[in-house]
């Protein structure tokens, strides 16, 4: 490979409006310097203007190559080129017939190249690890002179951004960041940490002193709705923004600047998760959590072996007093899974009690043990446990084995189409239809929350078993002695002020809105910022996504909206609200126990019913609220709420007699029966 012999020798903003480059260029002397846009291809050009030989800057004396012989005794030649900062700006791209104005958040980037006799490009060589030069330029934007990662020198046309140069890991798991501001930064400013796959984020207050931002991430140990939890799983990149601002605030990416970057990836590893402070695209910080799997049950080999030979070998043993939950795939610790743990353990029931959890995101109480989904432990407590309560599917290839008791408990009353009955449905495929007989078959016992929900259940999961029509074990704490001090407690946590009506908003997931199998995107019709300009002075939006769904509401949104998917029981949010806004989510009949409003939000009704899913009963004939189309629509009901349940107070009794009748608070007691036989 050539050696490199063109390189910057010096940078610096001369007079207002202009930024001198110094090189170093043995041999004849280049025609002029060419500055490319990257993208477009517009080129614009400036002359050059030869100096005499001089010690070249100390930010760049490393970056050069160490000469030798006959080069240390004849220095080469510098050269000056004065870039026009107005004529690159001049020649920004026109976009749609737009004046030249970038959005804040793009980048623009030019490449300059020394132009040489003969008619050829050579570019410019350039430290890696030099600290950027910024010069200002028009509408809060700069210049950037930086390097690529390949060392040539690169020209970004950018907004303000700033550089993190400090990053240290406490034991615990803490991330300690500090780092300098922008110099038009805003007072009070959040680190903001955006997922890289799902549209989900966490923000972290700053402190500035003296044009500095100082951090502290508490990445091994997070508070949540769901308990104390590490980071989940995944690339998250770090952003800076304006705390408090009204709209949806600029995320500002965060640079690591040259002192950091000799000491990165910097990893710390928590209670078995795996954390990393890295950069991408050259010098963007970035934080990668691992899986909280433990590192020998890793990989597709592992998988198989633990499914083949690890699961296998705990069948051949005796059965232990043992219950595995599961609540969605061990996403929360809630549900009927929850209320039949909590009916055992007042009932002192001498068994052990596990609890199955995905990527450690969700806490269990004391009177259970986390085993992790996936794990070699897990795979043990699926084979030798001799309960099993669920809410939805086991594993494929787990088999029911003698003395073995798998109690499914469903989870909700199907209001919308499952299993068989998708055939004809844009859901009509293999992953919903072919295997329900036979995984259905792993269940001792299918628990059924109504009488309409039972001939449903067995011909849309293909199940000839046992069926017991029991009640939803979740719906109990509707019938709780302590059901308002849950609610007060929920809302005092959430930091709901006394007076405010309560919405719960809860969509159901959209099946053709998936990134994968196991992860959704958040449908949400909602104009946030209409609705809070109407309804924030005495309301306040709890907004809870199904489990499937990986994206989160933006945190600036609060205190107005608030996303409470996190909270691991939707019982409790359903006793702490006002009113519920769904759309097809078997929540409805779960919060019809309350006799409170409820209001549907259903624009895309044509496209669910006829297309994508349908029902299990005369849909729009049958709800207990108005069908909505519209934020506005919905502010107006939100408003007028005593005339809207007066008009349907028939529709809504009709609807709690289907769907409640056999909610009474016994229902895990009912369970607790069974599993005691």
């Amino acid at each position: 490979m050539a050696r490199r012999t063109r390189w910057l020798a010096g940078r610096h903003a001369a007079a207002a409006g202009t930024l001198d480059l110094t090189v170093t260029a043995p041999g004849r002397p280049p025609a002029a310097l060419r500055v490319t846009h990257q993208g477009t291809g517009t080129v614009v050009s400036f002359p050059v203007e030869t100096e005499p030989p001089s010690e070249p800057d100390p930010e760049q004396a490393a970056a050069a190559p160490a000469a030798s012989g006959a080069a240390r005794r004849s220095p080469a030649p510098r050269l000056t080129f004065r870039i026009r900062l107005d004529a690159l700006v001049a020649a920004r791209p026109t976009r749609d017939g737009a004046p030249r104005a970038i959005p804040p958040a793009h980048t623009e980037s030019w490449l300059p190249e020394l132009v040489l006799a003969g008619g050829g490009t050579d570019p410019i060589a350039c430290d890696p690890w030099l600290a950027p030069l910024a010069c200002p330029l028009p509408h809060g934007r700069e210049l950037i002179v930086a390097a690529t990662p390949a060392g040539d020198l690169v020209l970004h046309d950018r907004i303000p951004q700033p550089y993190l140069d400090r990053a240290l890991w406490r034991p615990d798991g803490t991330l300690l960041v500090a780092g300098r501001l922008p110099d038009a930064a805003p007072h009070t400013t959040e680190l903001v940490l955006k997922h890289g796959a799902h549209a989900a984020e966490l923000a972290f207050p700053t402190t500035h002193d003296d044009g500095r931002f100082h951090c502290a991430l508490p990445l091994g140990a997070l508070p949540s709705l769901a308990g104390t939890v590490p980071l989940r799983e995944g690339r998250w990149t770090l952003h800076l923004r304006e705390q408090g601002a009204p709209g949806s605030p600029l995320d500002v990416p965060v640079r690591c600047a040259p002192t950091v970057l000799d000491g990165l990836p910097a990893a710390r590893t928590v209670r078995g998760k795996p954390l990393v402070l890295d950069r991408h695209r050259h010098d963007e910080a970035l934080i990668t959590a691992g899986p909280a799997l433990p590192a020998p049950d890793r990989g597709p080999y592992r998988r198989r072996m633990l499914r083949e030979q690890h699961y296998a070998l705990h069948r051949s043993r005796p059965l232990r007093d043992t219950v595995l939950y599961s609540s969605f795939g061990g996403r929360t610790y809630g549900d009927s899974p929850r209320a039949v743990h909590e009916e055992l353990v007042r009932r002192d029931m001498d068994v052990e009690h596990l609890w199955a959890v995905r990527d450690a995101q969700t806490a269990v109480p004391k009177t259970a043990r986390a085993v992790i989904v996936g794990s070699a432990e897990w795979h043990g407590a699926l084979a030798h446990s001799r309960w099993v309560v669920t809410n939805t599917h086991l594993p494929r290839w787990f088999t029911r084995r003698g003395g073995q008791r798998i109690i499914q408990t469903w989870h909700g009353t199907p209001l919308k189409r499952i299993g068989a009955d998708l055939t004809g449905t844009l859901c009509a495929g293999l992953a919903h239809l072919a295997p329900r007989p036979r995984v259905s078959r792993q269940w001792s016992v299918l628990l059924s929350p109504n009488a309409h929900s039972t001939p449903v259940l067995r011909a849309a999961l293909g199940y000839s078993g046992r069926l017991l029509e029991t009640g939803l074990p979740r719906t109990d704490a509707f019938f709780a002695a302590d059901r308002d001090r849950i609610a007060a407690a929920v809302r005092e946590r959430l930091g709901i002020e006394p007076g405010r009506r309560v919405v719960l908003y809860a969509p159901t997931p959209r099946d053709d809105l998936a990134y994968d199998a196991g992860h959704h995107r958040l449908h949400l019709p909602l104009d946030l910022e209409l609705a809070r300009q109407e309804l924030a002075d005495d309301h306040v939006l709890l907004v809870r996504s199904h489990p499937l769904v990986a994206d989160r509401l933006p945190a600036h949104h609060a205190p107005f909206a608030l996303d409470v998917s996190a909270h691991p029981d939707a019982t409790e949010l359903l006793l702490a609200a006002d009113v519920l806004v769904t759309d097809y989510s078997s929540l409805a009949a779960d919060f019809a126990n309350t006799g409170r409003p409820m209001l549907f939000l259903t624009p895309d009704l044509p496209h669910y019913r006829d297309t994508l899913r349908g029902f299990t009963l005369d849909f729009e004939a049958r709800v207990p609220g108005p069908l909505l189309t519209s934020t506005g629509e919905l502010i107006d009901a939100l408003g007028d709420l005593e005339a809207i349940a007066a008009a349907g107070a028939e529709a809504y009794a009709d609807f709690r007699e289907t769907f409640c009748h056999r909610d009474d608070g016994g229902a895990a007691g009912r369970v607790a029966d069974l599993m005691e036989r």
